[in-house]
């Protein structure tokens, strides 16, 4: 395999020389956008306005600039501060226009009143003017990322500030980052700049997974290829889009994964959409550079190959170090990196995050996407999911559905939150068809949709200054939810909507808002509450494999064993189940564990096992009870539960019922599904029936 994929690498290398080799044909006409330029071709088509600008580098290169002054909806330019979005490498600025409008960061900036600037560095089709070269000269490419650093970057900001007089935001993927964390580091730009998100972040390269591009920089290729003369790299050029539809044809390829090698496995993309035609040259140089930063580990400038030569550029014998920690430490910073990503790896990031950690951790964002590689950042379909930060430091994934299929305009009905159970995320709410997904229903009856999902989530995995892969990051249990996550998902519908909203629970998300509710948390924020399968008291539970677990106290063994995450969908679990599943008599349907407090019987938060411990927590020797009868009694509830539920029990639920004997009648009505167990309330096909 390894050899086979150093084959292609040398391949597309070969092609590579072929297209960056010029003739007689003008780059200009290669342009996957023509000669109408970005704003005609794919923003004016969609109805935006859009600018074309240019500006001119202090050595001399002109590059090219669009801006998107306001949305499709907006009568004025964006009232909110300019944003500048700045690509990665081999791509332009049509990287944020790729998707449909709902899918793009540049229009869904533009329509959320910001005014979109968006940046081409030197060398794609969009940027090959110069005040005294032109392409065809080897001199002009006779750069690397330093010179976007020194020069690029600086001119884009410097050009946006004066044309707008307000600092700006700044939005960079992959090698939009470096020149971003290269500039912040010699302190550029940084009395133009309001904050930086850093999408997939590039900085540290040494542990880079990606074996296509770690087989190039350690075979030297770019290397080879510039002492050859090439010194324009072109994989989007015409001799390499024909070998890679000649590769397309054979049997047994699926050239939805030819990114994938190089990118690592993209989770989210449309695979529909054609973005290799998109990819644009670059400098041999600038590849040299890279492939220097993956041998070598570390951030410096480029490595004229002998201290001599260094010594003439730099005045030492080793390329000066670009120092990720002289990075001004209140300057506001977010950082997204994915779990997939093989050229952003987590490993590199988590050494940048490091060297970052003197920064104020007010200003310092760090999220962390399991499921994403390198183009889901830019390129996922689910790019206007809604993040909301917790005020201890987790960040939450949200996704709205603001209207449904037949409607022209957004909900005219309130807010609903929905809230998923145990082990599960929003998906809970739309795994069946649109007609039984209650998400769905609730759209095409005019509601606005929220969906969240819980901390330790595959969607909702960011924090502040943890990730998933330190302890400390699954310190919690379901206390948190109800003080953090809950009140945070219901402050950030209310202040997006401006309205009181209705809530609906199933399992796990019942607790929450039971608890929530006890507390008089989101009480100011709330229309109504529908719980289904409600889990408050569990001392009933008749689910054996769930009881079971509890009184062996094995996920307390899995704790102090150092076990601080439990994942049913990893790959020891799944072939247990398996073998599980393969015994006679066993319906897998039925293996759920709630991993929650059963033993007790009682509604209490987290006992930490002994009297010393819970009064260091509480200043008691027990636990405090959350009081359900503390419960606002004209609180609007609506309680479902069932007849063949082994985890939401009929008696459990008929305890809190009885807990709620003094609630206004007309406020409380509870209903009983004698046929449903726990997964009917939210899977249930017959959802739809009144």
């Amino acid at each position: 395999m390894a050899n086979t994929i150093k084959l292609l690498v040398l391949l597309l290398f070969s092609f590579a020389i072929g297209d960056g080799a010029r003739t007689k044909f003008p780059t200009t006409l290669q342009t996957s956008t023509g000669i109408d330029g970005i704003c005609k071709s794919m923003v004016e088509t969609q109805g935006y306005i859009c600018e074309e600008h240019k500006v001119t580098t202090k050595d001399g290169y002109i590059l090219s600039m669009q801006r998107m002054p306001k949305g499709r909806s907006a009568s004025e330019k964006g009232v909110k501060p300019p944003v500048l979005l700045q690509h990665g490498l081999t791509m332009d600025a049509t990287t944020w226009l790729l998707n449909s409008p709902a899918e793009s960061l540049a229009f869904i900036l533009a329509d959320n009143g910001y005014d979109v600037w968006l940046g081409n560095t030197r060398g794609t089709y969009q940027s090959q003017g110069h005040t005294s070269l032109n392409p065809y000269d080897p001199a002009y490419w006779n750069w690397s990322w330093d010179e976007l650093v020194a020069y690029d970057l600086p001119a884009n900001f410097q050009y946006v500030y004066d044309q707008t007089g307000q600092k700006l935001h700044y939005v960079g993927h992959s090698l939009g980052t470096l020149m971003a964390l290269g500039a912040f580091s010699r302190k550029e730009v940084l009395n133009m700049i309001r904050s930086a998100a850093l999408l997939s972040p590039i900085a540290y390269m040494g542990q880079m997974p990606s074996l296509l591009a770690r087989s190039a920089a350690d075979l030297f290729l770019s290397e080879d290829l510039y002492w050859l003369g090439l010194k324009e790299i072109s994989l989007g050029g015409e001799a390499t889009s024909k070998l890679v539809d000649d590769i397309c044809k054979a049997p047994n390829i699926n050239c939805t994964d030819l990114i994938a090698p190089f990118t690592g496995p993209n989770c989210c993309i449309n695979t529909s959409n054609s973005y290799l035609d998109h990819v644009q040259p670059t400098a041999t140089k600038n590849i040299i550079h890279l492939s220097q930063m993956i041998r070598g580990g570390s951030i410096a400038m480029y490595d004229y190959g002998s201290a001599f030569q260094n010594y003439i550029y730099y005045s030492q014998p080793t390329p000066p170090l670009y120092d990720m920690e002289s990075i001004p430490n209140d300057l506001p910073l977010f950082l997204s990196y994915g779990g997939k990503d093989l050229l952003s790896d987590v490993k590199d990031v988590q050494n940048l995050v490091e060297k970052l950690k003197g920064h104020d951790p007010n200003k310092l964002v760090v999220q962390f996407k399991e499921d994403y590689a390198h183009l889901d950042f830019v390129f996922g379909v689910n790019a206007k999911q809604n993040p909301v930060t917790t005020k201890d430091g987790y960040i939450l994934s949200m996704q709205r559905m603001p209207k449904g299929r037949s409607a022209s305009e957004k909900g005219v009905k309130p807010p609903v939150l929905l809230q998923h159970g145990l082990t599960m995320d929003a998906t809970t709410w739309l795994l069946n068809s649109p007609a039984e997904s209650l998400a769905f229903i609730l759209a095409d009856n005019g509601y606005d949709v929220w969906l969240g999902n819980t901390r330790g989530t595959y969607q909702s995995q960011g924090h502040t200054s943890l990730n998933p892969y330190d302890p400390a990051y699954w310190n919690w249990s379901w206390d948190e939810l109800v003080a953090y996550d809950l009140p945070a998902n219901f402050q950030y519908v209310y202040d997006q909507t401006g309205q009181k909203l209705h809530y609906v629970g199933h399992s796990l998300g019942t607790l929450m808002a039971l608890g929530a509710f006890s507390r008089k948390e989101v009480l100011n924020m709330i229309r109504s509450a529908a719980l289904l399968s409600p889990i408050a008291y569990m001392g009933q539970m008749p689910s054996l494999l769930a009881r079971s677990a509890a009184d062996l106290f094995l996920s307390e063994d899995l704790y102090w064993l150092g076990l601080k995450e439990i994942s049913l969908g990893g790959e020891a679990t799944s072939k247990l189940v398996d073998d599980i599943c393969k015994a006679p008599s066993i319906n897998c349907t039925d293996l759920i564990a709630p991993f929650t407090v059963i033993r007790g019987g009682s509604i209490a938060m987290y006992d930490y096992g002994s009297a010393f411990q819970n009064y260091i927590y509480y200043s008691q020797p027990t636990p405090p009870l959350y009081d359900m009868e503390s419960i606002p009694n004209d609180l609007p509830l609506f309680l479902s539960y069932g007849g063949k539920d082994l985890l939401s029990d009929v008696k459990d639920v008929q305890n809190l019922v009885e807990k709620l004997k003094g609630h206004d009648p007309n406020k409380l009505v509870v209903q009983f599904k004698e046929d449903y167990a726990h997964l009917d309330f939210v899977f249930g096909v017959n959802a739809k029936q009144a």
